[in-house]
């Protein structure tokens, strides 16, 4: 029975390598075509044998190349029906729509496991360091008053100043959870990095779906979905999908709490 392309694939995202995660992000942002494409099509557009498009589709678990097809189908399916949902309820148009199932998709495609994971890691008490890029600033602050609210040690360093004092602090029991869309911010990276020279944190990270830099550094990754908003001025892409995650994964550990 064909299953839900997020639902099939959420654990065995984690064993692909390099080549097979970039064929698994373009399948993402691309599932209205791939749906529709034969296997000698799909080979051709990745420049790659349809023997390697099949060894790829197994190693999601699929039975072939039918099976996987059939699972993008059904997501594609559920999706239209989403976002007609959200047409209907909305008055402003495809803006609208797609910043609201930006949201929903986000959310969805959260691999249990690893939210599980996450709330037993939490019941463990860690110190919680927030890393931002500075796209993600403000998202940091309400990160810190909210799992302050939550009884834990959590720090938001807001300046360089304050990010420098932090790396001999930082130790294999603490938890850092680092907030970046692009998941390449070079001072982030740095400072991450040199941490890791001496002790091992868990890393919790949220970025875009992209295998970037601190996806692969990463304990834990959830990734988001958002369109891209840039002015002269300033990046305006939406960080409430990330937000959404922050928070989801912090009521998970409070409703834990509350049924133990």
């Amino acid at each position: 029975m064909a299953r839900d392309f997020f639902e099939a694939t959420a654990e065995t995202i984690k064993i692909l390598n390099t080549t097979e995660r970039k064929i698994f992000d373009y399948v993402v942002k691309n599932i209205q075509d791939v749906k529709g494409m034969s296997i000698q099509k799909f080979a051709e557009g990745q420049f790659l044998s349809t023997t390697t498009i099949f060894r790829f589709t197994q190693k999601l678990g699929f039975s072939g190349y039918s099976d996987f097809i059939n699972s993008l189908l059904i997501t594609a399916h559920r999706k239209d029906k989403e976002e007609a949902s959200v047409s209907r309820s909305s008055s402003n148009g495809d803006l609208s729509k797609n910043y609201l199932g930006n949201a929903v998709e986000s959310i969805r495609v959260m691999p249990e496991k690893s939210v599980i994971e996450v709330v037993e890691l939490l019941h463990q008490k860690p110190r919680i360091y927030i890393l931002t890029d500075d796209h993600t600033h403000s998202l940091g602050q309400y990160c810190e008053r909210l799992f302050i609210g939550l009884g834990f040690h959590a720090y938001f360093p807001e300046t360089a100043y304050q990010r420098q004092n932090l790396t001999n602090r930082i130790r294999n029991q603490d938890m850092i959870i680092a907030l970046s869309y692009t998941g390449d911010d070079p001072f982030l990276m740095d400072f991450i990095q040199r941490v890791f020279l001496s002790e091992k944190p868990h890393l919790l990270s949220i970025t875009r779906a992209d295998n970037n830099l601190l996806e692969n550094l990463s304990d834990h990754n959830f990734y988001i979905f958002s369109d891209e908003v840039m002015t002269p001025s300033m990046n305006l892409t939406s960080g409430v999908p990330m937000l959404m995650i922050v928070e989801l994964l912090a009521y998970q550990y409070l409703l834990s709490v509350k049924t133990n």
